[in-house]
């Protein structure tokens, strides 16, 4: 640049366009009504006067002190920023910010020009020269140290403090001086991620990677609207390491004071890929602490577009070649194996909800859309026996997205969850809904297909989607989960299900039962509940053999009685088997959500077979990757 700009200015004690009035430091416009200084430039003043070089037609601009940084007054603390309100805007463009990298990730010393007013040069100014020191690390993550750029010129003394450092090559702003070190010739500089951290509006002028002004200005209002409504303090180092742990970022070891700052690392020290938004998942977060439910819509909304702005482009639309396995997908897929070396898709039968003998012709059809999962995962709490903690997510393309997290007490969780689930209907995007519930073992019996809000006038859950169970235990466990991808592949090769029964009166022990189930490729179906001691063993020899598919009627012999095998869930097995065994395993969701719509509207003059209810657990681990604990700790 071979002119300065005319946003230097010169700030002076009030009344500064007259002889003798003293220079307090230096500033710099980055709106037009809107100039930036130090702290201690105007330490316990409310008016101070304006003067711009570059633009003397101006003459002398009131103007008061608007707002301070969190300075406490000694030469060594942090946030030594104050913004001045000019009394009316002026016509000169403001400063331009550098991108971040500008100064700290170069390779080559980046020249720097300061415009101060020291003595002798009050009225026009002078301007010093300096450079980043080559190691470019943060002092108290609050100041880069500078040096002279050669080994002579004009010091960045008294009246330099508050000047914008300034890339000379293309007149963009890195940063603020803030102080300066005779002894040493050493200077310091506020960088503009810095000011921005106590500066929130200026965020908006300085760049980020992967997030636009715009952007950044929404999440802006959003946060303060949020610093308002939570009377309590936000635990924002907790939220920031759950929303930044499993991507590897490591969060600041000092404490953050306020949700701005957490929301400002993340701008400044991530950069958005597609499946790793950490900023997406800490507004998310965030607006999961409050208690206005619109509020917490909008950042969710937020969060949304943010990530759809980094999605990885649909499939069809990349160059490559096919996926190299055939019969295996990608997460989040349909389970099937490539159009070229595929067997036939079959449909699931349609329902014929007055009718107890409904067709059951497969009839051949394309593969049908990829699953869009739903997961709810309940754990217990070990802070307290009456609560549990619940994460509801959405896989989108294999990204788990958060839609809420909560400590609740049991008799919470169902409106809690069903409320949730609706919510998570805007993250799915056209793919099939699946609503799988990650639970304790021992609730795996539970009626979560029968769920809903007002009971006798809505419609449950397994009526509205497709509903399946997982083993929670199990989803930590290295070896099941790498048998269960396995036996997927295999699986998706197979046209049909067959069921493998498992009679009330099997003569095998729950450990046989497990050797005995590591060869089946397909649904394994229990007679009986797991209610007694028995059949919980039973069943959990199944899960841990490891079966991919368990289902059971929740009524049926009684738990330990005597049978003959020609029983109620014997039967009940037989009516599943005609609706399954010609279909592949991946669309079994699908056939029993039509069983239970079905059985829920019948009206004939006996009960439907089904309408005591069918427990599936269906898992398969493509679908549901990055298994990841809930975010709370249970005893906190």
């Amino acid at each position: 640049m071979t002119t300065s700009p005319a946003w230097h200015a010169r700030v002076a004690e009030e009344g500064g366009g007259h002889e003798g009035a003293a220079v307090l430091g230096s500033g710099f416009l980055v709106a037009p009504d809107r100039l930036l200084t130090c702290a201690h430039v105007v330490p316990d003043r409310e008016w101070v006067s304006v003067w711009f070089p570059g633009a003397p037609g101006l003459g002398e601009v009131p103007a008061r002190v608007a707002a301070r940084g969190p300075w406490g007054g000694a030469p060594n603390d942090t946030g030594d920023v104050a913004v001045l309100a000019l009394d009316r805007p002026v016509p000169v463009p403001p400063v331009v910010f550098a991108e971040p990298e500008g100064v700290g990730e170069c390779r080559e010393p980046v020249r720097l020009v300061a415009y101060g007013f020291p003595e002798g040069y009050e009225r026009e100014g002078a301007q010093a020269e300096l450079r980043v020191t080559a190691a470019r690390q943060r002092i108290r993550d609050e100041w880069n140290q500078a040096e002279y750029w050669a080994d002579h010129g004009q010091e960045p003394s008294y009246g330099f403090s508050g000047s914008a450092a300034m890339r000379a090559g293309d007149g963009t702003v890195v940063g603020m001086v803030a102080a300066y070190d005779p002894a040493v010739r050493n200077a310091r500089i506020i960088p503009a991620q810095v000011l921005a951290r106590h500066v929130p509006a200026l965020a908006d002028l300085v760049p980020t990677p992967g997030c636009s002004a715009e952007e950044k200005r929404r999440l802006r209002e959003l946060v303060e609207l949020a610093e308002l409504c939570r009377p309590q303090a936000v635990p924002v180092g907790r939220l920031l390491h759950a929303a930044t742990g499993r991507f590897g970022l490591v969060p600041p070891a000092a404490a953050l004071t306020g949700l701005w700052a957490g929301v400002w690392y993340l701008l400044t020290e991530s950069r958005p890929v597609r499946g790793q938004v950490p900023l997406a998942d800490f507004a998310v977060r965030i607006g999961d602490q409050l208690p206005d439910d619109e509020l917490r819509r909008a950042f969710r909304a937020w969060a949304r577009e943010h990530r759809e702005r980094h999605a990885e482009p649909p499939a069809h639309d990349r160059p490559g070649p096919p996926p190299a396995h055939p019969g295996r997908e990608c997460a989040g897929g349909t389970g099937g194996v490539s159009a070229a070396a595929s067997p036939p898709r079959r449909r699931a039968p349609a329902a014929y909800p007055y009718d107890d003998e409904p067709r059951h012709e497969a009839v051949p059809d394309s593969a049908p859309r990829a699953w869009a999962p739903i997961l709810v995962e309940v754990r217990r709490s070990g802070a307290d026996g009456g609560t549990v903690l619940a994460e509801v997510s959405v896989y989108r393309a294999g990204d788990r997205i958060l839609v809420s997290e909560r400590r609740l007490t049991k008799r919470q969780l169902k409106g809690w969850v069903v409320d949730r689930i609706d919510e998570a209907y805007e993250d799915i995007g056209d793919g099939r809904p699946l609503v799988a519930f990650a639970l304790p073992r021992g609730w795996l019996n539970k009626d979560v297909d029968e769920w809903t809000r007002r009971p006798g006038k809505e419609a449950p859950l397994g009526c509205l989607s497709p509903v399946v169970v997982l083993d929670h235990d199990r989803r930590t466990k290295g070896r099941q989960q790498v048998q269960l991808r396995r036996m997927w592949d295999e699986m998706d090769r197979q046209p049909g299900s067959p069921l493998h029964r498992i009679a009330c009166a099997t003569p095998h022990r729950a450990a046989q039962l497990s050797v005995l189930l590591q060869n089946v490729r397909g649904p394994v179906g229990f007679t009986r509940p797991p209610l007694s001691q028995r059949e919980r063993a039973l069943h959990g020899a199944a899960l841990d053999a490891p079966a991919p598919i368990l289902l059971w009627p929740r009524s049926g012999c009684a738990p330990g009685g005597p049978c003959t095998g020609d029983c109620a869930g014997a039967g009940f097995l037989d009516r599943v088997a005609e609706r399954i065994s010609r279909l592949p395993p991946s669309e079994l969701p699908d056939v029993i959500f039509e069983l239970r719509k079905e059985a829920f509207v019948h009206q004939g003059p006996e009960p439907h077979w089904a309408a005591a209810g069918l427990s599936l657990v269906w898992e398969d681990p493509r679908r549901f990757p990055d298994v990841r604990p809930l975010r709370h700790s249970p005893v906190d």
